[in-house]
């Protein structure tokens, strides 16, 4: 399905004096040294798959670099900043650029002039390393978005480009958490919240991850394992690859395998809520209760500072229709950050469905307090008369 979002360029002087200065910018990432993964590499035939090379990623066509240059020199001979100029030619020449939930490489995505966030990304990636202006990425924390496809559901993650003024000269008595720039993303959403920079071997194994998922969707398991592995080696350690591969391995039917790989996964982060959720998964289906058990206690006791973590997690539960998990998950979403609706649209649900309809008319009520929304007010005021019709007279109120 497709969804149109127009692209929206923003210029942020994300430069801070501050006591204490962000060490990822001013000093390089020491190398993980992460151990083999226990992969079974013969459940897999993936000599004959080509995987994309990480230059191909970001190469343009000749025609597309010299449209490119020539209005980025035109730009910098008019006094425009370098990253300015890199802004200027995405926002004007990729205007019409939308929203479609594909991951292509720079050249697919400029020609097409569409794709998703990370085809944007590296779209602008492409763009930038013809001009030596300095960038790097950011995750961004924002509502999950989810697909069920084969019997998998995906969940939707956001990265920005931050592109770097060339010109600006720090001051040596002044700490910066930060180097001023732009952000080059697609129209911003008030509920995201900005997580850790990636450098671009980290990202990169994002742009496989993202190839692979789409592979395993099509039950093309030797595709999946090419790019997971291409994505493990270039980010080794990362969570989310490591959690692909084990469910890769559990979907191939060794349920031995993948346990391995979640055991190592969980010693490297012991707090994921993904590892541990499709772990014990993993576990229940086997009736392996008290392990399962443990493993559930653990995974309630977390505290994960991210609202959307636990709103994912809500989701899975709803789906697996285990009520009362989602209704904890829901209420931890809340308690982090009482504005995300979604949470309160959940427990709604599920109250409704249980015939709870004093707590799901409260939901309703909490939910109008966070919206500003002109529809979507109306769609909770409607919801509430409705509601309020079913219930005996004593507990009705007036909606105003």
């Amino acid at each position: 399905m497709k969804n149109t979002y127009y692209l929206v360029i923003v210029l942020v002087l994300f430069s801070l004096l501050g006591a204490c200065s962000n060490k990822s910018e001013l000093q390089a990432e020491l190398p993980y040294q992460a151990q083999p993964l226990p992969v079974n590499e013969a459940l897999f035939n993936d000599e004959n798959i080509e995987v994309i090379d990480e230059q191909a990623v970001f190469a343009l066509s000749k025609e597309q670099e010299q449209e490119f240059l020539s209005e980025f020199h035109d730009k910098l001979n008019k006094g425009i900043k370098p990253h300015h100029a890199i802004r200027d030619f995405l926002q004007n020449q990729l205007s019409n650029f939308t929203y479609y939930g594909e991951t292509y490489i720079a050249e697919k995505a400029m020609r097409l002039n569409q794709g998703n966030c990370m085809s944007l990304a590296i779209l602008t990636t492409a763009v930038a390393q013809l001009t030596g202006v300095e960038f790097a990425y950011r995750e961004v924390n924002t509502l999950p978005v989810f697909e069920k496809k084969n019997n998998l559901i995906l969940s939707s993650s956001h990265v920005q480009t931050l592109l770097y003024d060339p010109e600006f000269t720090p001051d040596k008595k002044s700490v910066y958490f930060s180097r001023p720039g732009v952000v080059i993303d697609y129209f911003p959403n008030k509920s995201n919240h900005t997580g850790r920079k990636l450098s671009t071997a980290p990202f990169l194994a994002m742009y496989y991850k993202n190839i692979a998922s789409d592979a395993l969707v099509e039950n093309d398991f030797d595709k999946a394992f090419a790019y997971a592995s291409k994505a493990n080696q270039l980010d080794p350690g990362n969570s989310s690859v490591i959690n692909f591969l084990a469910v890769l391995h559990k979907r191939k039917g060794d349920l031995q395998s993948a346990e391995a790989i979640y055991k190592v996964g969980l010693a490297l982060d012991a707090n994921n809520l993904a590892l541990l959720s499709n772990y014990l998964v993993l576990l229940d289906g086997q009736d392996r209760d008290e392990e399962a058990r443990k493993l559930s206690q653990q995974l309630e006791s977390l505290d994960d500072p991210n609202p959307y973590s636990w709103l994912e997690q809500a989701y899975l539960a709803q789906d697996k229709k285990d009520f009362s998990s989602a209704a904890r998950y829901y209420k931890k979403v809340l308690k982090i950050a009482p504005y995300v609706n979604q949470a309160y649209q959940g427990l709604y649900q599920i109250y409704s469905a249980q015939g709870k309809n004093i707590l799901a008319r409260k939901m309703l009520q909490q939910a109008l307090e966070w919206t500003y929304e002109i529809n979507e007010r109306k769609l909770y005021k409607y919801k509430l008369y409705n509601l309020e019709q079913k219930m005996p007279s004593q507990h009705k109120r007036k909606i105003s």
